[in-house]
C-alpha cells in the first residue's frame, strides 16, 4: 500500500491529524515532518509521535522533497499565502477552515489549484461525521421527497479555546469565515448554492476580551429558490446537553435531525421516528480520521473533495456576503462563479 507523507504546520488544533501515525487507524497517511513556532512543543510532538523532522520555518517545510502533503492548521489569515507556497512546490494541500479570508485569496487559491492539477481539501468536519453522511444519503435517495428548507448551528463556548490560542483574541479571529463556516459548508452540502443571505449579531460581553461579534443569526436563500438558516454562537455559557452542531432537513415527506428520521409519507399517519444505529465516531477526533482517508483517495484514485478550492471559495464567499449584509443592514447577494 502507498504511504503518503505529511508535512504538518501547526500544532494546535492541527494535532488531530497526528492520528495518522496510530497504526490502529491503518491509514495511507502518516505525518513524516512537523513545523511549529514553539521549539519546546516541536520537540515533544516529535517524540510522541515518532517524527524525525521538524522545522520552524514553512516554507523550508513546504520545499522538502521528502513530502507529498502540507497540512495547513495554523492561524486562518496565515493560510492563503502558505496554500499558495505549498501548491508552487507541487505538494498537495489539507488545510482547515476557513480556506482564506478575502475573494482575492479565494481567486488566487483556485487558480493555483487548476494551473498545478494538485488536490486541495478544506477539511469542514461536519461532513465528516457519519450521522450526517448517513442522512445524506437519505436525502439523495429521495426518502424525504422534496427537500424545501434546512437549518444548522454552531454553539460552542469559545472562552477556553481563546486561552489556548490567544490569537483568535489578538488578530482577532472572524467568527463567521472561522465559525458560522461549519453550518454554512452543512447547508450547502444539502441543499445547494446560496444566492443571498441576510445577517444580523451583536457582541455578546461573555469573552470580554474579544473585541467584535460573537453571535449571529444568518437567514439564507438558496439559489434553488428554497430557504434556510444559521445560528453562529460562540459568545454564551455553553449550555448543558446542547450539542455543538446540528442540521434539520425538512422535505416533503418527512424530516432529518441529524441522524433521526421523522417520516410520514401519506400525510395523514402519526409521525413515526427512526434512529439509526451508527458505530462510534469519537467526535471531532473521529471526524478528522474521515477527512485523512478521504484525501488519501483524492490524492491516490483521483476522487473530487468533498470541499475543493471552488466550494472552498464559496463559503469564503457566503461569508464575506454576512458581514457585507452586518454593514448594510440588508440582504447580500453571494458570489458562486469561480
Amino acid at each position: 500500500m502507498t504511504t503518503l507523507r505529511l508535512g504538518l504546520a501547526g500544532l494546535g488544533h492541527g494535532e488531530t491529524l497526528l492520528q495518522a501515525n496510530n497504526p490502529e487507524h491503518e491509514l495511507p497517511i502518516r505525518v513524516t515532518a512537523i513545523c511549529d513556532n514553539n521549539e519546546d512543543r516541536l520537540k515533544a510532538t516529535a517524540k510522541n509521535h515518532g517524527i524525525d523532522t521538524i522545522t520552524t520555518d514553512f516554507d523550508e517545510l513546504a520545499s522538502r522533497d521528502d513530502i507529498d502533503i502540507v497540512g495547513i492548521y495554523t492561524p486562518g489569515p496565515l493560510h492563503a499565502d502558505q496554500i499558495l507556497t505549498a501548491l508552487e512546490n507541487d505538494k498537495h494541500v489539507i488545510v482547515t477552515k476557513s480556506m482564506v479570508y478575502s475573494i482575492e485569496d479565494a481567486e488566487r487559491v483556485v487558480e493555483a489549484v487548476d494551473r498545478t492539477g494538485r488536490v486541495l481539501l478544506v477539511t469542514q468536519t461536519m461532513r465528516g461525521r457519519l450521522d450526517l453522511i448517513d442522512a445524506k444519503r437519505a436525502c439523495d435517495a429521495g426518502e424525504l421527497g422534496e427537500l424545501f428548507m434546512a437549518e444548522a448551528d454552531y454553539v460552542h463556548d469559545l472562552r477556553p479555546v481563546y486561552k489556548r490560542t490567544p490569537w483568535r483574541v489578538e488578530m482577532p479571529q472572524d467568527l463567521i469565515l472561522g465559525g458560522a463556516c461549519h453550518p454554512i459548508d452543512a447547508l450547502r452540502w444539502f441543499m445547494g448554492d446560496i444566492d443571498e443571505v441576510h445577517c444580523v449579531a451583536l457582541r455578546s460581553g461573555v469573552a470580554p476580551e474579544y473585541p467584535q461579534e460573537d453571535c449571529f443569526f444568518i437567514n439564507i436563500k438558496f439559489t434553488s429558490g428554497k430557504i434556510g438558516r444559521v445560528a453562529n454562537i460562540c459568545g454564551m455559557v455553553h449550555p448543558g446537553g446542547v450539542r455543538m452542531n446540528n442540521v434539520t432537513v425538512f422535505g416533503t415527506k418527512g424530516t432529518i435531525r441529524n441522524n433521526i428520521k421523522t417520516l410520514d409519507a401519506q400525510g395523514d399517519l402519526p409521525h413515526r421516528d427512526y434512529h439509526t444505529h451508527l458505530p462510534p465516531n469519537t467526535g471531532h477526533s473521529g471526524e478528522m480520521i474521515i477527512m485523512l482517508r478521504h484525501m488519501a483517495d483524492c490524492v491516490l484514485n483521483g476522487t473530487k473533495p468533498w470541499v475543493g478550492a471552488r466550494e472552498g471559495a464559496r463559503v469564503v464567499s457566503t461569508g464575506l456576503a454576512c458581514w457585507e449584509s452586518l454593514r448594510t443592514g440588508k440582504p447580500a447577494k453571494v458570489r458562486n462563479n469561480f
